[in-house]
């Protein structure tokens, strides 16, 4: 849980700071897009990795663990990644400033790759705990009734035992009061001479 808020934090302090006018741009945007806002996009893509690598993170090697990303959302992001890379593709001859264009195409190239990768990690975890998942469905139910019905046969037996010490029985008068003898006098000192 403290790993989630961390990762939490760590991406909405990324955003906020990195820059906040970084959004992913919509198809008709990115066409329209000058050079400095398909770098903060990237930026924001490279951002938006980081927290899903974070994720993958926490759930490696362990048994039990629930991813915060789902595998549709990251297949979705590289789908977005792959059309801004065909749109750059097309605009790459008219650009203005080639050696920056590269750099922002190939900025988007890397972070598909990424993206691939950890989409790859994603559809690993979740088969490996599909898997696990999957043993524990297995063991039928009814292999364990014997045993917890032995098991609370047992624990019953020893209560009755044990409680039947606390059992009320029926009291016996074993001494008749008219058999004791009688009990001597105890003088007052006040009275005695």
């Amino acid at each position: 849980m403290l790993k989630k808020i961390i990762i939490a934090v760590y991406i909405f302090i990324t955003l906020s700071c990195g820059n906040a006018f970084a959004v992913i741009l919509d198809k008709a945007e990115a066409e329209q897009a000058d050079l400095s806002q398909l770098q903060n996009e990237s930026q924001l893509f490279q951002s938006i990795g980081i927290g899903i690598a974070l994720s993958i993170a926490q759930c490696e090697g362990v048994d039990l663990c629930t991813l915060t990303v789902d595998a549709d959302e990251v297949k979705e992001l590289i789908k977005e990644l792959d059309t801004r890379i065909d749109s750059l593709t097309l605009r790459q001859e008219q650009a203005e400033d080639p050696v920056g264009f590269d750099s922002v195409l190939t900025a988007y190239i890397n972070e598909r790759d990424n993206y691939s990768s950890h989409l790859e990690k994603i559809e690993s975890i979740t088969s490996t705990l599909d898997e696990k998942g999957d043993l524990l469905e297995d063991i039928e139910p009814e292999a364990d009734f014997p045993v917890e019905a032995a098991r609370d046969a047992e624990l019953l037996e020893y209560i009755e035992d044990e409680l039947s010490v606390f059992e009320d029985d029926e009291l016996v008068d074993d001494e008749d009061l008219e058999d004791l003898p009688e009990l001597p006098e105890i003088e007052d000192p006040e009275t005695t001479p």
